[in-house]
């Protein structure tokens, strides 16, 4: 019998790879995807695109269309309407016949749609939910000021000490990031127990490229027993070393975030159902990146990420200023204005040798006229500063725009300061001057 099986599903795999481009998962979601396989992602997420898609390419294989740009199109090609939130797929029924899966319903929870909770309207208004000093920042109506940190390839925390000493006080939060380019490093939660006790406000970051499900869990619980309370979800650039490591993506960012969200509001793991008490409540971040085409996939996935549970947003690097206004517009109109708290990620460019190589980073696209302006620049750390400095002032007056968030290319963090040096008292002014009215 498990031959005539195997021949099956080799069988229905044969048909289907080549009118869909089966994978053979064995639980089949077309009838949700436009019929295109979402296992044909290099990732094989099950919701996307990730923040690297560019002009509708893969960031894996830029040669190739993204899967889940292709996705989006056929769905609901110019609209802004919700997508589902697929599940993980089922490994246990990788490589059997969907069709017989389907028949003997071994697949149906696996391809049921995760139903959305129930977490209201204006959530932006809404009371403070957690323990996150960021949140009650941004839900006085503060505007923001968010950085990072880079964790050390090893176990000294020093580095961390030093660069949150730096930006103590400049800043509200501190992103603690890790694993940069898939490569081992102090872990992110470790990162954030040494801001806590220097008085930093940390976000950790969880990479769904490195860690599964249970992991994932278990690196809330550590946030949570070190005293960190914010936590950014992402999927993670695509580790592109030779040979290749085993990259997990168990859930992508939109699960990640509903699994997070799921055990804040109920107290149960939903992976597996079981109760937990005091459990995790993290303010919980997503990224976005507006630049991804066409504008409305950003958009949609921004639905799915709020519906999922995410409380605020970090965006990619933003060069072209222009664009992001306009998705901005698009971003008040459809609502999400009144239910998220949005970060527009800017860059501080000190380096010539960092500032070459931005065209690589995933998810990012470089304008003729920031590379004309910083070849042309005599001393690039003061254009690096007037640069992010500007860039503040035009985000901030876009409606929408809750803070920002920047990301340091070079690595001297004493520049940051400088950055944000008489930017914060603006905002000190704005709230005195509402307290007062």
């Amino acid at each position: 019998m498990s031959i005539l099986l195997r021949v099956v599903a080799r069988t229905e795999q044969f048909g289907k790879g080549i009118v869909f481009n089966c994978h053979c998962c064995g639980q089949c979601v077309l009838s949700h995807t436009g019929y295109v396989c979402p296992m044909a992602c290099p990732r094989q997420i099950r919701n996307g695109p990730c923040g690297g898609s560019m002009d509708g390419r893969c960031e894996v294989y830029p040669d190739r269309k993204c899967v889940w740009v292709r996705i989006h199109k056929r769905v609901d090609r110019r609209g802004y309407s919700r997508p589902s939130l697929l599940r993980s797929p089922d490994p246990k029924l990788f490589f059997t016949s969907s069709y017989l899966n389907l028949f003997t319903g071994k697949d149906k929870l696996a391809r049921t749609p995760i139903k959305y909770l129930d977490l209201g309207t204006n959530r932006k208004s809404s009371p403070i939910q957690t323990a996150s000093t960021l949140e009650r920042k941004l839900k006085e109506g503060r505007f923001i000021f968010t950085s990072e940190i880079r964790a050390p390839r090893g176990a000294n925390p020093e580095a961390v000490r030093k660069q949150a000493a730096i930006l103590k006080g400049h800043f509200d939060a501190v992103n603690a990031t890790a694993y940069l380019n898939g490569k081992p490093s102090m872990p992110s939660s470790m990162a954030g127990a040494e801001m806590v006790k220097l008085g930093v406000e940390p976000i950790t970051q969880s990479v769904c490229r490195d860690v599964t499900k249970t992991a994932f869990i278990s690196e809330l619980i550590t946030n949570k027993m070190n005293g960190v309370h914010n936590t950014l979800c992402i999927s993670g650039d695509f580790y592109q070393g030779d040979p290749c490591v085993k990259q997990v993506y168990d859930m992508d960012s939109s699960l990640m975030i509903y699994e997070a969200r799921h055990l804040r509001e109920k107290s149960i793991i939903h992976f597996t159902g079981e109760a937990m008490k005091d459990p995790p409540r993290p303010f919980l971040a997503c990224a976005i990146n507006p630049f991804t085409t066409p504008m409305n996939v950003p958009i949609r996935r921004i639905k799915q990420k709020c519906a999922a549970g995410a409380d605020f947003i970090q965006t990619q690097i933003i060069l072209n200023v222009k664009t992001f206004q306009e998705f901005m517009r698009i971003f008040r109109e459809e609502g999400l204005d009144n239910e998220l708290f949005l970060l527009a990620g800017l860059p501080v460019i000190i380096s010539e040798k960092a500032f070459e190589m931005m065209p690589g980073v995933p998810g990012v696209s470089v304008p003729p006229e920031i590379t004309r302006r910083f070849k042309g620049a005599g001393d690039i750390v003061k254009e690096g500063i007037a640069c992010a400095r500007e860039m503040i002032q035009q985000v901030r007056e876009i409606p929408g725009v809750s803070g920002v968030h920047l990301m340091l290319f070079g690595v001297k963090h004493e520049v940051l300061p400088q950055v944000v040096d008489g930017l914060r008292e603006v905002d000190v002014q704005q709230q005195e001057k509402i307290a007062n009215a």
